[in-house]
Protein backbone atom coordinates (compact mmCIF):
# COMPACT_ATOMS: atom_id res chain seq x y z
CA UNK A 1 0.00 0.00 0.00
CA UNK A 2 1.19 3.42 -0.99
CA UNK A 3 1.31 5.79 2.32
CA UNK A 4 0.16 8.78 -0.16
CA UNK A 5 -2.70 7.03 -0.95
CA UNK A 6 -3.91 7.62 2.52
CA UNK A 7 -3.13 11.29 2.72
CA UNK A 8 -5.25 11.42 -0.52
CA UNK A 9 -7.96 9.96 0.55
CA UNK A 10 -7.75 12.01 4.47
CA UNK A 11 -7.83 14.76 2.52
CA UNK A 12 -11.33 14.11 -0.35
CA UNK A 13 -12.36 13.02 2.94
CA UNK A 14 -12.01 16.04 4.60
CA UNK A 15 -12.55 18.13 2.02
CA UNK A 16 -15.18 16.19 -0.15
CA UNK A 17 -13.58 17.60 -3.29
CA UNK A 18 -11.43 15.73 -5.98
CA UNK A 19 -9.97 19.55 -7.73
CA UNK A 20 -9.30 21.22 -4.53
CA UNK A 21 -7.29 18.07 -2.81
CA UNK A 22 -5.51 17.85 -6.33
CA UNK A 23 -4.77 21.33 -5.97
CA UNK A 24 -3.58 20.79 -2.75
CA UNK A 25 -0.71 18.15 -3.57
CA UNK A 26 0.03 20.01 -6.62
CA UNK A 27 -0.91 16.54 -8.84
CA UNK A 28 -3.81 15.65 -11.55
CA UNK A 29 -7.17 15.26 -10.78
CA UNK A 30 -7.35 11.45 -12.46
CA UNK A 31 -4.18 11.00 -9.99
CA UNK A 32 -6.48 11.19 -7.08
CA UNK A 33 -8.99 9.35 -8.81
CA UNK A 34 -6.44 5.83 -9.35
CA UNK A 35 -5.84 6.50 -5.48
CA UNK A 36 -8.46 6.27 -4.12
CA UNK A 37 -9.03 3.23 -6.63
CA UNK A 38 -6.59 1.50 -5.49
CA UNK A 39 -7.26 0.98 -1.84
CA UNK A 40 -11.10 0.54 -2.83
CA UNK A 41 -9.03 -2.84 -4.32
CA UNK A 42 -6.98 -2.94 -1.59
CA UNK A 43 -9.61 -2.93 1.33
CA UNK A 44 -12.10 -4.83 -1.23
CA UNK A 45 -15.11 -2.60 -0.91
CA UNK A 46 -16.60 1.05 -1.60
CA UNK A 47 -14.98 3.83 0.08
CA UNK A 48 -16.47 6.84 -2.29
CA UNK A 49 -19.87 7.10 -3.64
CA UNK A 50 -20.04 7.49 -7.57
CA UNK A 51 -22.85 10.14 -6.80
CA UNK A 52 -20.56 12.99 -6.26
CA UNK A 53 -23.92 15.53 -6.30
CA UNK A 54 -24.88 14.69 -2.66
CA UNK A 55 -21.13 15.64 -1.47
CA UNK A 56 -21.98 15.43 2.51
CA UNK A 57 -22.76 11.57 1.88
CA UNK A 58 -20.42 10.42 -0.31
CA UNK A 59 -18.50 8.54 2.28
CA UNK A 60 -19.45 5.02 3.01
CA UNK A 61 -19.19 3.88 6.07
CA UNK A 62 -16.05 1.71 5.22
CA UNK A 63 -15.02 5.06 3.92
CA UNK A 64 -15.36 6.53 7.94
CA UNK A 65 -13.81 3.49 8.74
CA UNK A 66 -10.80 3.84 7.00
CA UNK A 67 -10.50 7.44 7.30
CA UNK A 68 -10.34 7.19 11.16
CA UNK A 69 -7.13 4.88 10.88
CA UNK A 70 -5.77 6.49 8.51
CA UNK A 71 -5.17 9.82 10.16
CA UNK A 72 -3.11 7.89 12.68
CA UNK A 73 -1.39 6.05 9.92
CA UNK A 74 -0.69 9.53 8.53
CA UNK A 75 0.47 11.44 11.90
CA UNK A 76 2.82 8.10 12.77
CA UNK A 77 4.27 8.59 9.60
CA UNK A 78 5.27 11.96 10.20
CA UNK A 79 5.78 11.59 13.47
CA UNK A 80 8.82 8.67 12.04
CA UNK A 81 9.94 11.48 9.95
CA UNK A 82 10.34 13.90 12.82
CA UNK A 83 12.07 11.84 14.81
CA UNK A 84 14.52 10.26 12.29
CA UNK A 85 15.49 13.29 10.86
CA UNK A 86 16.36 14.80 14.18
CA UNK A 87 18.49 11.30 14.93
CA UNK A 88 20.36 12.04 11.92
CA UNK A 89 21.17 15.28 13.07
CA UNK A 90 21.65 14.09 16.24
CA UNK A 91 19.89 16.49 17.99
CA UNK A 92 18.14 16.40 21.08
CA UNK A 93 15.08 18.53 21.59
CA UNK A 94 14.14 18.52 24.87
CA UNK A 95 10.99 20.81 26.89
CA UNK A 96 12.03 22.14 30.21
CA UNK A 97 9.28 24.72 31.83
CA UNK A 98 10.76 27.85 33.31
CA UNK A 99 10.48 27.25 36.69
CA UNK A 100 11.66 23.65 37.15
CA UNK A 101 14.66 24.62 34.42
CA UNK A 102 15.85 27.44 37.05
CA UNK A 103 15.81 24.96 39.67
CA UNK A 104 17.59 22.22 37.91
CA UNK A 105 20.03 23.55 35.06
CA UNK A 106 22.91 23.84 37.39
CA UNK A 107 22.20 20.15 38.29
CA UNK A 108 22.17 19.32 34.46
CA UNK A 109 25.31 20.86 33.43
CA UNK A 110 27.29 19.92 35.86
CA UNK A 111 25.97 15.94 35.80
CA UNK A 112 25.61 15.50 31.80
CA UNK A 113 28.84 15.57 29.62
CA UNK A 114 29.47 18.92 27.35
CA UNK A 115 29.41 16.96 24.08
CA UNK A 116 25.39 15.74 24.98
CA UNK A 117 24.96 19.21 26.05
CA UNK A 118 26.01 20.88 23.19
CA UNK A 119 23.07 18.84 21.57
CA UNK A 120 20.41 19.69 23.37
CA UNK A 121 17.48 22.10 21.98
CA UNK A 122 15.79 23.02 25.07
CA UNK A 123 12.36 24.40 24.90
CA UNK A 124 11.43 26.82 27.63
CA UNK A 125 7.75 26.93 27.96
CA UNK A 126 4.82 25.77 30.68
CA UNK A 127 4.23 22.16 30.83
CA UNK A 128 0.71 22.16 29.34
CA UNK A 129 2.09 23.27 25.75
CA UNK A 130 5.34 21.14 26.38
CA UNK A 131 2.84 18.03 26.53
CA UNK A 132 1.12 18.99 23.70
CA UNK A 133 4.16 19.46 21.69
CA UNK A 134 5.83 15.69 23.22
CA UNK A 135 2.17 14.38 21.98
CA UNK A 136 2.69 16.18 18.71
CA UNK A 137 6.69 14.93 18.17
CA UNK A 138 7.68 18.27 18.40
CA UNK A 139 10.01 17.14 21.07
CA UNK A 140 10.84 14.25 22.08
CA UNK A 141 11.74 14.22 26.16
CA UNK A 142 9.89 16.19 28.33
CA UNK A 143 10.07 17.16 32.37
CA UNK A 144 6.75 18.43 32.82
CA UNK A 145 5.32 20.07 36.27
CA UNK A 146 1.46 18.86 37.28
CA UNK A 147 -0.41 18.66 39.95
CA UNK A 148 -1.15 14.94 39.91
CA UNK A 149 0.56 12.13 38.42
CA UNK A 150 0.90 11.88 34.62
CA UNK A 151 -1.87 9.54 33.20
CA UNK A 152 -1.83 10.57 29.10
CA UNK A 153 -2.55 8.27 26.60
CA UNK A 154 0.85 7.58 24.47
CA UNK A 155 2.99 9.04 26.71
CA UNK A 156 5.36 7.37 29.68
CA UNK A 157 5.68 9.59 32.88
CA UNK A 158 8.45 8.96 35.47
CA UNK A 159 7.81 10.42 38.87
CA UNK A 160 11.01 12.08 39.91
CA UNK A 161 9.54 14.03 43.04
CA UNK A 162 6.74 16.01 44.31
CA UNK A 163 6.88 19.70 45.82
CA UNK A 164 4.77 21.73 48.23
CA UNK A 165 3.29 24.99 47.22
CA UNK A 166 3.42 27.93 49.68
CA UNK A 167 2.04 31.66 48.99
CA UNK A 168 4.60 34.41 48.65
CA UNK A 169 4.21 37.86 49.60
CA UNK A 170 6.08 41.17 49.72
CA UNK A 171 8.42 41.95 52.79
CA UNK A 172 5.79 44.64 53.44
CA UNK A 173 3.00 43.31 53.55
CA UNK A 174 1.08 42.19 56.87
CA UNK A 175 1.10 38.75 56.55
CA UNK A 176 5.09 39.08 56.23
CA UNK A 177 5.53 38.38 59.67
CA UNK A 178 3.45 35.02 59.87
CA UNK A 179 4.80 31.41 59.06
CA UNK A 180 1.56 29.66 57.56
CA UNK A 181 -1.80 30.75 56.46
CA UNK A 182 -5.07 29.33 55.40
CA UNK A 183 -6.66 30.35 51.89
CA UNK A 184 -10.21 31.75 53.49
CA UNK A 185 -7.88 34.16 55.04
CA UNK A 186 -6.63 35.44 51.26
CA UNK A 187 -10.20 36.20 50.21
CA UNK A 188 -9.43 39.59 50.46
CA UNK A 189 -5.73 40.03 48.52
CA UNK A 190 -5.31 40.87 45.02
CA UNK A 191 -3.78 37.49 43.52
CA UNK A 192 -1.26 37.80 40.69
CA UNK A 193 -1.56 34.73 38.85
CA UNK A 194 0.01 32.73 36.40
CA UNK A 195 -1.16 32.04 32.64
CA UNK A 196 -3.00 29.09 32.35
CA UNK A 197 0.22 27.01 30.39
CA UNK A 198 1.80 26.60 33.88
CA UNK A 199 0.34 24.16 36.81
CA UNK A 200 0.34 26.86 39.19
CA UNK A 201 -2.57 28.16 37.50
CA UNK A 202 -4.54 24.90 38.23
CA UNK A 203 -3.48 24.62 41.43
CA UNK A 204 -4.35 28.11 42.64
CA UNK A 205 -7.95 27.35 41.38
CA UNK A 206 -7.70 24.36 43.31
CA UNK A 207 -7.22 25.95 46.40
CA UNK A 208 -9.85 29.07 46.20
CA UNK A 209 -12.94 25.96 45.20
CA UNK A 210 -11.62 24.33 48.44
CA UNK A 211 -11.75 27.39 50.50
CA UNK A 212 -14.80 28.60 48.62
CA UNK A 213 -13.13 32.10 47.79
CA UNK A 214 -13.25 34.32 45.01
CA UNK A 215 -10.10 36.66 45.08
CA UNK A 216 -9.36 39.44 42.70
CA UNK A 217 -7.32 38.66 40.43
CA UNK A 218 -4.61 40.94 38.44
CA UNK A 219 -6.26 41.01 34.63
CA UNK A 220 -2.81 40.25 32.89
CA UNK A 221 -1.46 36.55 33.73
CA UNK A 222 1.86 36.77 33.65
CA UNK A 223 3.99 34.14 31.23
CA UNK A 224 7.14 34.36 33.24
CA UNK A 225 8.20 33.52 37.31
CA UNK A 226 9.99 36.27 37.05
CA UNK A 227 7.61 38.86 36.34
CA UNK A 228 5.54 37.13 39.59
CA UNK A 229 7.95 37.73 41.68
CA UNK A 230 8.47 41.46 40.78
CA UNK A 231 5.35 42.32 41.30
CA UNK A 232 4.60 40.40 44.41
CA UNK A 233 8.53 42.34 45.64
CA UNK A 234 6.67 45.54 44.68
CA UNK A 235 3.24 44.70 46.84
CA UNK A 236 1.03 44.85 43.93
CA UNK A 237 -0.33 41.64 44.98
CA UNK A 238 0.49 37.83 46.21
CA UNK A 239 0.29 34.57 44.08
CA UNK A 240 0.93 31.04 45.00
CA UNK A 241 4.41 29.39 43.77
CA UNK A 242 6.33 26.28 44.05
CA UNK A 243 8.54 26.28 47.30
CA UNK A 244 11.72 25.40 45.39
CA UNK A 245 11.63 28.32 43.41
CA UNK A 246 11.33 31.18 46.14
CA UNK A 247 14.32 29.99 48.24
CA UNK A 248 16.76 33.57 49.28
CA UNK A 249 14.06 35.40 47.53
CA UNK A 250 15.02 39.14 48.80
CA UNK A 251 12.20 41.36 49.62
CA UNK A 252 9.65 38.15 49.15
CA UNK A 253 8.17 36.33 52.46
CA UNK A 254 7.16 32.47 51.87
CA UNK A 255 4.02 31.22 53.88
CA UNK A 256 3.05 27.33 54.49
CA UNK A 257 -0.58 26.53 53.44
CA UNK A 258 -2.57 24.99 55.81
CA UNK A 259 -5.34 23.80 53.94
CA UNK A 260 -5.25 19.83 53.78
CA UNK A 261 -6.00 19.37 50.04
CA UNK A 262 -3.56 17.50 47.82
CA UNK A 263 -2.52 19.53 45.77
CA UNK A 264 1.66 19.44 44.91
CA UNK A 265 4.12 20.52 42.12
CA UNK A 266 4.97 17.29 40.93
CA UNK A 267 7.69 16.77 38.59
CA UNK A 268 7.71 13.94 36.46
CA UNK A 269 10.21 13.13 33.39
CA UNK A 270 8.06 12.10 30.21
CA UNK A 271 8.60 10.41 26.86
CA UNK A 272 6.36 9.37 23.58
CA UNK A 273 5.58 5.58 24.21
CA UNK A 274 7.15 3.71 21.29
CA UNK A 275 10.03 6.85 21.35
CA UNK A 276 13.58 4.54 20.78
CA UNK A 277 15.98 6.76 22.83
CA UNK A 278 19.63 6.93 22.04
CA UNK A 279 22.23 6.17 24.10
CA UNK A 280 22.94 9.96 25.07
CA UNK A 281 19.29 10.07 25.61
CA UNK A 282 18.81 7.68 27.90
CA UNK A 283 21.62 9.31 30.03
CA UNK A 284 20.07 12.51 29.93
CA UNK A 285 16.75 10.94 30.82
CA UNK A 286 18.82 8.84 33.80
CA UNK A 287 20.17 11.67 35.08
CA UNK A 288 16.29 13.86 34.84
CA UNK A 289 15.56 11.39 37.18
CA UNK A 290 17.70 12.04 39.74
CA UNK A 291 16.43 15.91 40.19
CA UNK A 292 16.04 17.40 43.58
Amino acid sequence: MNTRDLQYFVALVKYKNYTQVAKLFKVSQPTITQSIQRLEREFNTQLIRKDRVHRDEMVTRSGMMLFENAKLINKKIDLAHQEINRANKRQIRFGLPPIIGKMAISQLVENLPDDLLQRLKIISVGSHDLLKQLQDGKIDIAVLGSNNLIDEPGIYAHLVTSLPFNIIVSDHHPLAKRKTVSFKELANERFVNFDHQYVHYAALQAYCTYAGIKPQMVACRMPDISWIKELVRQDFGISLMVKSAIQNEPGIAALDIQDPIPVNFTISVAVREGYVLSPEEELLVDRLKELK
